[in-house]
């Protein structure tokens, strides 16, 4: 790969040059500035595990690999929300540029390219394809440096923009991108969002539900959970650990163990757990004394838990999530073990 920083304030990118095995050559456009000149809230995950899509990437073919719109492809697609790579508050603002040598975001993600180069990986980049089909290609003084008018862009999450406004369009489900490295066998994630964008979204579109609101960075609560129980970046219950793949026959000896981050009891009757595939099951009488735990054994009528990989999420009873988490093929791989997930 060869990049190229922008500098400037005209919404900046890091420029990728990358050649696939075919010798095709495309350009990776990274956004490192949003056009209000607000900050980037960059997340790293190093290393990036725990999830279903960790399997899928050993047979993505080299080029580009267009994916369906419109399906839940979990193990395929990225969706920040409703697939978690990382934990909303590990995300940080970092400048696109300055006067030091490692002191912005364009500085961060060359830093990891360039390993990448050293140790002859491999990266996956997650966007939008340049440029669309019966879109002319604009031709840019890059494009010659690069040699190719073909891309990805959108780099970034893609949902919670404001609507109206000129990126409600580009708001979807499981249509995030992002960059992902492969170094032997341990994977880097880096994604980057919008300050501008809110959670939590629609299922169906990824516009904004009535009750988004920003998601903060450097781990300062969006509310107190204590007073909005279905708070995203710091969950008033959230999913502590499952017991995806008990011994023997799993159906109705799957568990899941909900935890109480509040000093209040919290009374869970009416919610619902959901898995990849939205099956669910409601919860009735169970209560969450302040600080504690409670198993879920699952019925095994409703929700069920891949041993591929998955996810897992928490709704209250308005159909809000509340919290989710991710596994993978290999986590669920460790017969009889409860997986333990982040916050």
């Amino acid at each position: 790969a060869i990049f190229k920083r922008e500098d400037d304030f005209s919404t900046p990118h890091l420029q990728i040059k990358i050649v696939d095995d075919a010798s095709q050559a495309w350009r990776a456009a990274v956004n490192v500035l949003s056009g209000d000149q607000s900050l980037v809230i960059f997340h790293r995950a190093d290393p990036l595990q725990n999830h279903p899509i960790l399997a899928t990437l050993p047979q993505v073919a080299s080029g580009f690999t267009l994916l369906p719109k419109t399906a839940r492809v979990v193990s395929k697609a990225l969706d920040y929300f409703r697939a978690p790579l990382f934990d909303w508050p590990t995300g940080v603002a970092i400048p696109q540029s300055g006067p030091g040598s490692d002191d912005d975001l364009q500085d961060a993600l060359v830093a990891y390219l360039k390993q990448l180069q050293d140790h002859n990986g491999e990266l996956f980049v997650f966007g939008s394809k340049f440029p669309e089909p019966g879109q002319p290609p604009a031709p840019r003084p890059i494009d010659k440096e690069f040699q190719t008018m073909q891309g990805i862009h959108d780099v970034h999450m893609n949902q919670g923009n404001p609507s109206p406004g000129p990126f409600a369009k580009d708001n979807g489900v499981f249509q995030d991108g992002g960059l992902i490295m492969k170094f032997g066998g341990r994977y880097v994630g880096l994604f980057l969002r919008f300050q501008s964008q809110w959670l939590p979204t629609d299922n169906a579109t990824g516009q904004r539900t009535p009750k988004a609101r920003p998601i903060p960075a450097g781990g300062i609560p969006d509310v107190d959970p204590g007073t909005d129980p279905s708070s995203v970046t710091h969950p008033a219950v959230y999913i502590e650990r499952a017991l995806v793949n008990p011994a023997g026959g799993d159906v109705g000896h799957e568990v899941i163990v909900l935890g109480n981050t509040t000093t209040i009891v919290m009374d869970l009757t009416g919610w619902s757990i959901v898995d990849k595939n939205n099956n669910s099951e409601t919860l009735q009488g169970v209560v969450l004394p302040p600080g504690e735990s409670h198993n879920v054994m699952l019925s095994g009528t409703g929700i069920q838990l891949g041993n591929k990989g998955g996810t897992i999420a928490l709704k209250n009873q308005a159909g809000d999530q509340v919290h989710a988490v991710s596994y993978s093929k290999d986590d669920a791989g460790l017969e009889d073990i409860y997986i333990r997930f982040n916050t």
